[in-house]
Order: structure tokens, then sequence, then C-alpha cells
């Protein structure tokens, strides 16, 4: 990827995100709404940049546009409010933009509708090859450049929302460009995968499209589309982006930063995620209201961000009138000054490779949910990220492009049941295995897809569970496992169990393997291992892992003695080491029915030791805490009495 010059959001650090998703039957939007009353809020939070309305997945706009459908609502121009405050205050204008998903449009426009494979319309996601890009989407864009000067876009509805198309359009161009007139239904009918890999094709030509469009009459008018080259999209960045982002779920939203932020951080591009302030049950049995989060369940949430060096966004929506609720906007402030606090040591920082998790698009879009959404198809990938980090192993999350180049910092990297591996990648990670790497590999397909890889063939049918030994337990383990006959050399790690006593349940099955290539190995364990350990976190399961992982005898820069709930992320800034500590536990029982977190115990008598040639000129924690350090023989040794949500070393040479 070339190198992209800087822009605005390469400096903007914690903003807000207000969007309304206006509505036919809104009566009252930008009512209450006055140049004080959002001047006063905006100073209260003081932020980098702000995300304002301008058209939802409804498709009715919240300012008076000439192009398309303006609300009927519209009482005052909120939006000219916003750019008149944001330009006084020296703040950055984004736009929350609507693009595939537009109900209004396909309403006046039945033909813009996206096609089932029944023939059925879609009445929310529009076609890529309708004319939806030409004659609204861009039309409004640019009347929002020239009326208002915005500074940039976050489209929404977007990736997540695009879906494959039946009409004569899309029938037409797949056969012009693959040459195949049978167009596939289903995944049971063959060039199934061309036909969605067209349709991804047709996504980013689309972003592509109203990207250069802005670009050319401001070329500093920035353009992000929610959740293009996150997690649901691994391949590398082809269409002129600015920057990445996406908006985490609203429950859980640690969760989903700690694997999106480490897949952004990967990307080279200027980045930032967005932490719902709000949030609610969904219990099966009716919704409950949205409730606002507490300050620390949102530093939770926002520090995962923080510690990786993105830039950290809080979603909040304001009244229908435009009001900006008082007690809303002082729990960002003080979210914002816990960011802040951290902002000089962690903001813009890069990793220090230690361990990788590998995500790979060549297996990802053979079982993610069409086009870009997860279905299940990531469930390994985060299993295998909490297991390393709840082992106290700063993880990053590589993908397929990085085999080549950046695979090799790494000491140890994990490959978490990833299917239909490439001649290139078996290369790619041989050659990093032989040259001093360690992998450790899951799946039941291994020994079939991969023999020479893992040392390793087929041995008798597969075991719907398996019992493996861990320390004086033995962990249950859902298949499918695969016995395994080891090749010549391969160490065996681990037979399977029928049942849970040691010395009388053993069935002499192979199931974990190691084989040695070069300086490295490659641990195979032939079965679904990651992807119970997301379901399910048993602690056996990951003390087996930290086992495995302690045998390698792996050199770590830094080891931490603290509870599984400590987080480790290990990063530089400029010639300084910043260790950042996260306590991702919680004050009482969190269950699907208590989502929010307004208590937490401090992680108590922690204890770091960093590998270094010679004596730090300082050791600093942010935010200052009373800690002890000392310095002999190679190693630095770290003491803190307690971590809180968040602590930062920082180690000077």
């Amino acid at each position: 990827m070339t190198p992209r010059p800087r822009n605005w959001h390469d400096d903007v650090f914690f903003g807000i995100h207000y969007d309304l998703h206006a509505k036919a039957t809104d009566t009252e939007l930008g009512r209450e709404l006055t140049p004080e009353h959002l001047r006063q809020r905006l100073e209260l939070v003081r932020p980098d940049w702000i995300q304002c309305d301008c058209k939802g997945h409804a498709g009715y706009t919240s300012w008076p546009t000439e192009v398309g459908s303006p609300s009927p609502g519209i009482v005052k121009d909120a939006l000219r409010i916003h750019r008149d405050v944001t330009k006084e205050l020296g703040i950055k204008l984004g736009m929350h933009y609507s693009g595939v998903w537009d109900s209004r449009a396909i309403e006046l426009h039945p033909d813009w509708a996206c096609l089932g494979a029944d023939g059925q319309p879609n009445d929310r996601m529009t076609c890529r090859l309708s004319g939806y890009d030409d004659e609204l989407m861009i039309p409004q864009m640019l009347e929002l450049v020239e009326k208002y000067d915005v500074d940039g876009f976050w489209v929404d509805g977007e990736n997540w929302g695009a879906t494959a198309c039946w009409c004569d359009r899309c029938r037409a161009e797949f056969t012009h460009r693959t040459g195949v007139a049978e167009i596939p239904a289903s995944a049971e009918d063959a060039n199934w995968a061309a036909w969605l890999a067209f349709h991804r094709d047709l996504f980013t030509e689309h972003v592509a499209r109203y990207a250069d469009a802005v670009h050319a009459v401001k070329p500093d008018c920035l353009i992000c589309s929610n959740w293009m080259y996150t997690v649901r999209q691994p391949e590398p960045i082809a269409a002129p982006v600015d920057y990445l982002s996406g908006d985490y779920d609203p429950i859980w939203g640690s969760t989903r930063a700690a694997v999106e932020g480490r897949v952004l951080d990967a990307r080279g591009l200027t980045w930032d995620l967005m932490a719902w302030g709000f949030t609610r049950v969904y219990d099966g049995g009716g919704e409950t209201p949205w409730v606002f989060k507490p300050v620390l369940h949102l530093c939770q949430e926002l520090v995962e961000v923080v510690a990786l060096g993105g830039a950290v966004m809080i979603y909040n929506q304001p009244q229908r009138s435009g009001w900006l609720t008082g007690w809303h906007q002082e729990r960002i402030a003080a979210a914002g000054r816990f960011c802040r606090e951290r902002q000089d040591v962690c903001f813009r920082s890069q990793t220090v490779p230690q361990a990788a998790v590998l995500h790979l698009a060549e297996h990802y879009y053979t079982c993610n949910a069409p086009l870009f959404n997860y279905g299940d198809a990531i469930q390994p990938v985060e299993g295998a990220l909490h297991s390393l980090l709840e082992t106290h192993l700063s993880t990053d999350i590589l993908l397929q492009e990085h085999l080549g180049n950046r695979l090799a910092e790494y000491r140890l990297a994990v490959l978490p049941e990833q299917t239909h591996l490439s001649p290139a990648t078996l290369a790619a990670l041989e050659q990093y295995v032989a040259a001093g790497g360690h992998v450790i590999a899951s799946g039941a397909h291994l020994s079939q897809e991969v023999p020479e890889f893992v040392g390793a063939a087929p041995a008798g049918e597969t075991q719907a569970l398996a019992y493996l030994r861990s320390g004086e337990e033995v962990l249950p383990v859902t298949g499918p496992w695969q016995p395994v006959t080891p090749a010549e050399g391969v160490e065996i790690i681990a037979r399977r169990l029928a049942q849970q006593e040691p010395g009388k349940d053993e069935t002499g099955e192979v199931i974990v393997t190691r084989r040695r290539i070069g300086q490295g190995t490659v641990t195979a364990i032939h079965g679904p291992f990651f992807r119970q350990y997301l379901r399910a976190h048993y602690p056996s399961q990951r003390r087996l892992v930290g086992a495995w992982i302690a045998a390698l005898d792996i050199p770590w820069a830094v080891t931490v003695e603290a509870s599984p709930r400590l987080e480790l992320i290990l990063r530089r800034q400029g010639e300084r080491l910043v260790v950042n500590l996260i306590n991702r536990g919680a004050g009482e029982m969190t269950s699907p029915h208590r989502i929010i977190n307004e208590e937490l115990l401090p992680e108590r008598n922690v204890k770091l030791q960093v590998r270094l040639e010679t004596a730090p000129r300082a050791v600093t924690a942010v935010p200052e805490c009373d800690f002890t350090w000392e310095y002999a023989g190679g190693r630095l040794e770290v003491s803190l009495p307690e971590v809180m949500v968040h602590t930062a070393v920082v180690v000077e040479p």
C-alpha cells in the first residue's frame, strides 16, 4: 500500500459522535438547539472532533437537502449550528451518513433495491450497480461539502449492510467479469465463492467512487466507511479511505475493542473506535430502554483502544429536538479526562511484537456470513486472543498481508482453526518456524489439509469430545477431534481421555503434537480448541494453553505476576517502553441480565519483570501512583500495590 499523506485524523484523539437517524415521523428536529447550548456542551467536553447527524438508515436527512428527502420534522437547521460552532471552537466536523442502507431511496426508486436469489426486493439495502451512488449519495455528499464545508464523512450502514444482489444488472456484470453465465443462488451451487467475491469488489468500488468524488471537490475532507478493513474485511486496503473506524457493541464493548483495535492497529492507517455511551439488555422477551453507562464502565471500554495507540469516540444521541442532555455530557467529559491523562504516553504508540494471532482472509471468506459479517467465523480468533491475553502475553492480530513482512518479528504465532491455507501461506509459516518462530495451530482439519506442516496423518474417525489433562484436572473440549499418527520425530504432547479419570480413561489416541522445524516448532491441537475457549473461558483450558506455551521457553520481553483479568499491552513510543496494564475485571457478577459495571476491584500486588540490557534512566507510572522498581542483571523488576482501570509503566532508556 502506498503511504498516504498526513491528514487531520492523525492528530485527533478524543471525539463525540451524535446521530439521530432522522425519520418521516420526526416533528421537532433542531427545535431546541442553539449556538449557545451547543457551545456550552462542547466546551465542557473539549473534543478534538465530533460527528453529527445528517442522514441515517431511514434515508431522510436532518438538514434541508435540495437533492434527496429532508425529514418533514426539520424545525431548525441543526447542521448549520454545528458547523458554525465547531469552526468557532476549532473542532473538526464529520458527518454521520448512511450509505448502503437507505430505506427512503428504495421507497422512491424500487429498482435501486437489492434483489434476493428469489427475486424479492430488499427494503433496506441498495444495489451497488443501481443509480443510487451517482444520483443520490454523491450529490448529497457534495452538497454537504459545498454548503457546510464539512471536514469528513463517517459513512454508516456500509459493509455490514452490503448484500449480494440478483438483479439483471448484477447478473450481467458478473458474467461480463468472470465469463460465468450460470448465476449461483446458494452456497451449494458452483461459483458461489466467485459470486460473493464479485459483490465484495462492487462494495469496494462503491466506496472508491464516492471517496474520489468528495476528494476531487475538497481533498482534505476525510472519508471513512464504518467497519471497512476491520476484522470483518481482512483483505489489503484498496479503497482511498482516509482513516478506519467502527462503533463497537453496545454490550461488552471492551471485548469487541480488544479484537478490532488490534486489527486496526496493524493496518498502518490512522484509526479510531467508538464506544456506545448507552446500553440495554436484549433478553428475547422485549427490549428494555436504553440507559447511559457509568463513567467507570466507559473508561474500561475506552482504555483498550487508548492503550493500543488509537483515538476514541463516545456515541451519544441528542434528544430529537437537538438538546444535549447535560449529565450525559458530564459523564463524557469525565471519561475524556481519563483518556487525556494517558494521551501523552499512549497515543500513536507502536506495538512491541511478542505473540500474534493470525486472521486470514483465505479462511474467513469461506465461512463468514456474506458478504462481510462475522457469523461464527472469528470465534477461534477471539478465543485464541483471549487465551493469550489471560496468560499475560502481549498479543497482536496479523492478517494475510503480514505473513511475508511482519510475522518474523513475533516469537509466537497462533493459527486458530484456520482452513483453506494456500501454498504461499504454508511456505511463509514454514520459513517463520525454521528461523526460530513457534506456531500453535488448531483444528481437526490439520492432519488432512496440511499433514506435512504439522507432521501428522489422520488415524481413525473423528471424536465428538475429548478430555485433556490440565494439571490435576481433566478438561472436556467439544470436537470434532481427529486422532493422528505422528510422523517420525514428532513429539506427542497429549492423548485423548474418554472420560475424566486419569489412569483409567486413557485411549492412547494422539490429539496434540509438536513438530520441530529448524530452530522453531509447530504445536498442533487436532480439534477446535480455541472456539470453545471463547464460548466458555474455562480456567483449566487457559492453564493448559499456558503450560504448552511455557514449554516452548520463549524469552518474553515482559512477564507479569497477576490474576488472569489483568491484561498486558506492550508498546513503544519513540525510545521509551510503555507497559500497559488493564484491569478487565468487574466488581460484581456479570450476566446477560447484568451488563453494567459500576464497581471495580483493584488488581493488587502486581509484579513485572522487564528484560533490559542496561539500567533505565527513569521509570514512571501514568497516572501517578506509589510503586517500587529496581534493576539488576539485565532485568527491571517493578512492583505495583494495585492497578485499578489502567496503569501505564513508562520505562525511559
